[in-house]
């Protein structure tokens, strides 16, 4: 994808220099400060966000001392609105008025409440945009700002993205204080650090950064913050967009950022050293860096046995590939090298294609279609609506299409293998770049048959050797230096009790990840305990003094 960058570059479509267009907004040095004039004050604010229809105006007073309450009805807890004044109301404030009046309601009146003090009005409209409480005083700055957001939320429920039979059934929601909340409760050290930005000079929106600070590699830290940092832009939608931002590749075809749903899921890459991006309002979290093998793993596989969880994932590669190269190779042999298949093959092929007025390609474009279509259509419609559009199209679409002999019989397992094995890896972002990729290699084989398919693969292998994420090679742990990774913890996954080391790819400060005792107490041989015999289990208490006296020589 480097000469699509530097094609894109050449005609403007991106610019090379980061920042150098910026988003249209009011500096905040021609902004005043609240002085403690409050008439000017509510003919500022009055001015500018006053403007919406649920913007509200409370005043009331201390004494002889004038106040303002502003905030937004629509997204105000109403009653914090209400406790608030009622507690002014209520107070006995002393006859002379006290100096200074703001620290003294923070400290005796709304000591109850979460407050802080500003005098900027930029950051004081900005306040009053996130649901907050803004108490003006005439006379008496600074602005006293009361936290009052009136949040609505799911609760947590089952992942539906990442289905799995074991382990924690808990997704995220689109709270983040609440997704916080979740990954504090998996993971209760005091190393776990979470860091906030503010990002969107319009939205607002709150984004963090999670990891924990004695395993996670600073300089992987200080680069995930500063790409948070530099984003400046009008408006983040959800965690798809911070990703296209700070990923090291933009144009590539492949997910350089990990999506996912799961609360465990998210507490087990922690603690391998990763990264965790937290959007508010999004149930997903990304997850940095990201490598090739890392899309076909998931929490459930360390919840099974070691020879369960390599099958899994000896066959999610095997499905990959039929999903990325069966069609190709399909439209290869049987419009350009039908010689190269087996004879009683090629001969049952023939013998399906006939009647079928279309070449291949053109049979597996159609079909490709078709599945799109059907693919699409399920996603987007009803879910009790769904199922049923994706059985009566399967089956109907299918079984008509070969009887009306548009497409052969043949291919249409072609197709329908090459769906199915779509969704065998666990990672949707995942299973995007298998559709595409598919594509991809259809497109070759049509223009230059098998030797098409195998310049495609040759470019693709390319490509994955180039890439990066957050400076870790996209090929890692097969880029020669963390070959014993793999063996490890990639296509094959050892017993949990040889995982004692966290992967080293990834360069983690702490490279110890289990103390588990590699020799286990034996188990005793049971006794039956007669009254007035033999004092039972005396074999198992000799061989537990003798395991603790080699415990101790060892340590």
């Amino acid at each position: 994808m480097h000469w699509f960058k530097s094609f894109t570059e050449r005609f403007g479509l991106t610019n090379p220099v980061r920042g150098r267009y910026r988003p249209r907004i009011p500096s905040q040095r021609d902004m005043p400060t609240y002085t403690g004039n409050l008439e000017d004050a509510l003919k500022y604010f009055r001015s500018t966000v006053g403007q919406s229809d649920d913007f509200v105006v409370r005043i009331f007073e201390i004494g002889k001392v004038s106040g303002a309450l502003l905030f937004y009805t629509s997204i105000c807890d109403k009653r914090a609105v209400e406790d608030t004044l009622r507690a002014i109301h209520r107070h006995r404030f002393p006859r002379r008025a006290p100096r200074p009046l703001p620290q003294y309601l923070v400290e005796r009146v709304l000591s109850g409440s979460e407050t802080m003090f500003m005098e900027s009005t930029f950051e004081l409209k900005q306040a009053i945009a996130a649901g907050k409480l803004v108490m003006l005083l005439d006379g008496h700055p600074p602005a006293i700002v009361i936290s009052a957001k009136a949040v609505e939320h799911r609760a947590p429920d089952q992942p539906i993205l990442e289905t799995s039979t074991r382990g924690s059934q808990v997704a995220f929601v689109e709270n983040i204080d609440i997704n916080l909340g979740m990954i504090r409760q998996h993971m209760s050290t005091d190393t776990l650090v979470v860091k906030r930005w503010s990002i969107g000079v319009r939205s607002h929106r709150v984004v963090a950064m999670v990891y924990v600070r004695d395993i996670a590699n600073p300089i992987l830290v200080e680069t995930v913050s500063k790409r948070l940092e530099a984003i400046h832009t009008d408006i983040i939608s959800g965690s798809a967009a911070v990703e296209q931002r700070i990923v090291d590749h933009p144009w590539s075809l492949f997910s350089l950022v990990r999506m996912t749903s799961r609360v465990d899921g998210t507490s087990m890459e922690l603690n391998q050293g990763k990264v965790a991006i937290v959007v508010d309002g999004d149930p997903t979290v990304l997850l940095a860096p990201a490598t090739f093998q890392d899309f076909f793993q998931t929490v459930e596989d360390y919840m099974h046995t070691w020879w369960e969880a390599t099958f899994m994932r000896v066959l999610r590669v095997i499905a990959f590939i039929l999903a990325v190269w069966l069609p190709a190779l399909y439209i290869a042999f049987v419009d350009y090298s039908p010689d190269l298949l087996p004879k009683t093959m090629a001969l049952q092929i023939a013998q399906s294609r006939q009647g079928v007025p279309f070449p291949a390609v053109m049979e597996v474009i159609i079909m490709q279609i078709v599945v799109e279509i059907l693919r699409e259509a399920t996603l987007r419609m009803p879910r009790q609506m769904g199922q049923a559009i994706s059985i009566v199209g399967g089956l109907v679409v299918g079984e008509a299409t070969v009887q009306a002999g548009i497409v052969s019989n043949v291919l249409l397992i072609v197709v329908a293998l090459s769906a199915v094995s779509v969704f065998v890896t666990p990672s949707y972002e995942f299973t995007v770049m298998s559709r595409l990729g598919g594509w991809v290699m259809i497109i070759a084989a049509t223009l230059l048959g098998f030797y098409g398919v195998v310049l495609a693969t040759i470019w693709t292998l390319f490509e994955i050797c180039n890439l990066s994420s957050f400076g870790i090679p996209y090929v890692d742990p097969l880029g020669g230096d963390h070959v014993k990774d793999f063996f490890l913890d990639g296509l094959v996954r050892l017993p949990i009790t040889v995982l004692d080391r966290r992967p080293e790819h990834l360069h983690p400060v702490d490279t110890t990840g289990d103390t588990d005792l590699m020799v286990p107490m034996p188990n005793p041989q049971l006794e039956k305990w007669e009254p007035g015999g033999k004092r039972p289990h005396s074999d198992m208490r000799r061989q537990k003094a003798k395991w603790r006296k080699r415990k101790r020589l060892d340590l």
